[in-house]
């Protein structure tokens, strides 16, 4: 029986889904809700709205559900669609809604688009360094290559490498071995390459991290940071988490007018703890926090 190959280095569409998934069950966990009807799972909108960009709140059969669906129709006067069509197999359900009227449509961010396209970009560039660094360690086990010019040749020299592997002594008899086999040098960047894969790999990690809010450091020549660098790296990594929470905060305000609930959401896991934590941070990061406990 074949066994099956746990990671295929050539399998790229794969590997990036793969990547953005993991990335998105790290930030499923972003913002936590209380109050959010059964029928409403806190992970499945969030996975709907990070995923796609927004979810449409709307009652069907006296109960509430977050949908998803093709926008459309008539645009307002800010070019925004007012028609929102919803198919939904596991509830039979297949309707147009007014987004105005029938429900509330909530945003992951003012641009809906979700983090589904961000991650997509830099687990793009992840997976293609790690092609470059697998093959990389391929190449660098080709320190000498063996050319033959004749199948003799080739056999004897492959006899040769044999008893060497074997740990035996062997001696060449023919000149025709000389004269035939050519032997050639791999030669290659070294530590410096390798170097600049690994850094690279570590610059694209962070600059996604720094996108949804981790300060994450990918400064690869200092062995420290002064203080006034990591307050401004982590004052430039909350400007899409703050539109994402204050989207979320908006439609779950209109969500409690509309349907008589009391929703609440804020932050969760590490982002709760630099709420925590953001009194010995900068005023700035500071303010920001504050404004979301």
């Amino acid at each position: 029986m074949a066994t099956k190959k746990l990671y295929d280095h050539r399998s790229k569409d794969v590997n990036i889904t793969r990547e953005v998934g993991y990335m998105l069950a790290k930030t499923i966990s972003m913002f936590e809700y209380s109050g959010l009807p059964e029928t409403i799972p806190a992970r499945e909108l969030e996975k709907m709205l990070q995923r796609n960009g927004y979810a449409f709140i709307a009652e069907h059969n006296g109960k509430l559900y977050a949908f998803n669906g093709g926008v459309g129709g008539e645009l307002d006067a800010y070019y925004n669609p007012t028609k929102i069509i919803v198919s939904n197999p596991g509830l039979c359900l297949s309707k147009e809604y007014s987004i105005e009227n029938d429900g509330v449509f909530m945003r992951s961010d003012s641009m809906e688009m979700g983090l589904g396209q961000l991650y997509a970009k830099y687990c793009t560039m992840l997976i293609e360094n790690d092609i470059n660094m697998t093959m990389y360690g391929y190449n660098s086990r080709m320190q000498k290559m063996l050319s033959a010019a004749d199948d003799k040749t080739r056999a004897s020299a492959e006899v040769f490498m044999k008893k060497l592997i074997d740990g035996d002594l062997s001696v060449i008899a023919e000149n025709a071995l000389f004269d035939g086999l050519k032997v050639h040098s791999e030669k290659s960047g070294g530590f410096d390459q390798v170097r600049a894969m690994v850094e690279y790999h570590q610059y694209i990690k962070a600059s996604m991290l720094n996108e949804v809010g981790l300060a994450s450091n990918f400064n690869m020549k200092r062995e420290r940071f002064v203080a006034g660098e990591v307050e401004m790296q982590q004052d430039t990594a909350f400007p899409l988490v703050y539109d994402m929470m204050a989207c979320r905060q908006e439609a779950v305000k209109k969500i409690n007018e509309k349907f008589g609930l009391s929703i609440e959401v804020g932050f969760g896991s590490v982002w709760a703890v630099n709420v925590r934590s953001s009194q010995m941070v900068s005023p700035t990061t500071h303010q920001f926090w504050t404004a979301f406990r």
